[in-house]
């Protein structure tokens, strides 16, 4: 009896450690080949794009199983379009009128040639068309611009050029300024030296902000059927809302026109990893509306519909379909 005891002792160790062993060899292989990994192209750091695509990879990882995903800081579009052209990226977030240019090969793109594979995934917030005029400037319409002097950068350019009539304007005040430039264009409107400054900027904006709380100011409401008209005719363009109060003395809200931050991918990503990711997104949307306040308005019937200039995902469609959302 005693003899056998000892065998007893001596090998049931060595057993268990063998079944270990072998249900580690099994298992870790199996875990390690299950994840995905999912690079987004975002922007630089401090920027918006940054954040929100940090909080929705963060998330995918969190609350999907098999799935790694990593947000790059980038210089925006110009660096994640062509990246994920080549491969290089999975996922980016970009402004509509890029994926536009992008898609189309037009623009800064045109080198790049025409990138047919761009899919729209989904919206995320809008960056308007935000013309701010100081309250003494006699600037109430869009039509009242004409005469004034006006600081506008790029995008805004482009944008106020297509505001029906802006032709029959007189624009010899008018100036466009570069985006390093722009910040002090707002103090130049506090101190008298310009009526209006407009810019396509996502909201709250901490310059304007400041701007708000150092002078009088109001912003110009764009609407109306020319309106209207004009972003039924671009897929890039889209109607917006700045609500009331989001800064210091615009109490009530403000409509106006612009384009969308977008996530997009290339036909090129699997289906299964881009449902998987859109899922991920959809299904945490409340939480991420909690993290970050841009995302806290969002509503899915605008984000699938809303500022996507490529054709859509298959992944995607896939997902809207089961939700009933589209056909």
């Amino acid at each position: 009896m005693f003899k056998t005891f000892s065998q007893n002792r001596l090998t049931r160790p060595r057993l268990s450690f063998a079944i270990i062993a072998i249900l580690s060899g099994l298992i870790a292989p199996a875990s390690q080949a299950a994840d995905s990994r999912i690079t987004v192209g975002t922007g630089g750091k401090g920027g918006y794009y940054f954040q929100i695509g940090d909080l929705i990879c963060k998330s995918f990882t969190r609350e999907t199983i098999g799935y790694k995903c990593q947000a790059k800081a980038t210089n925006g579009p110009t660096e994640n379009l062509p990246k994920l052209q080549n491969g290089k990226f999975d996922i980016v977030v970009a402004r509509s009128d890029w994926a536009k240019q992008a898609l189309n090969g037009g623009g800064y793109f045109q080198s790049n040639g025409s990138n047919p594979a761009l899919r729209s995934l989904f919206s995320v917030h809008s960056e308007p068309l935000t013309i701010v005029a100081r309250k003494d400037a006699g600037i109430h319409t869009a039509g009242d611009l004409s005469g004034k002097r006006v600081r506008l950068g790029r995008s805004a350019t482009r944008l106020v050029k297509q505001i029906p009539d802006s032709a029959n304007w007189d624009v010899s005040a008018f100036q466009t300024v570069k985006p390093k430039d722009m910040k002090a264009q707002y103090s130049a409107l506090c101190a008298g030296k310009v009526d209006a400054v407009a810019a396509v900027v996502g909201y709250p904006s901490g310059v304007i902000q400041k701007t708000a709380e150092t002078c009088p100011i109001h912003f110009v409401n764009l609407s109306g059927q020319q309106i209207d008209k004009l972003v039924a005719g671009s897929d890039a363009l889209s109607k917006t809302t700045i609500p009331a109060n989001v800064y210091t003395s615009i109490t009530a809200p403000t409509n106006s026109l612009g384009y969308k931050a977008i996530l997009l991918s290339s036909a090129e990503v699997s289906d299964a990893d881009v449902y998987a990711f859109v899922k991920s997104t959809f299904e945490n949307l409340s939480d991420l509306g909690r993290r970050h306040p841009s995302l806290s308005s969002l509503q899915p019937s605008e984000m699938i519909r809303d500022g996507l200039s490529a054709p859509m995902h298959p992944g995607a469609i896939q997902y809207y379909q089961e939700q009933g959302w589209i056909k």
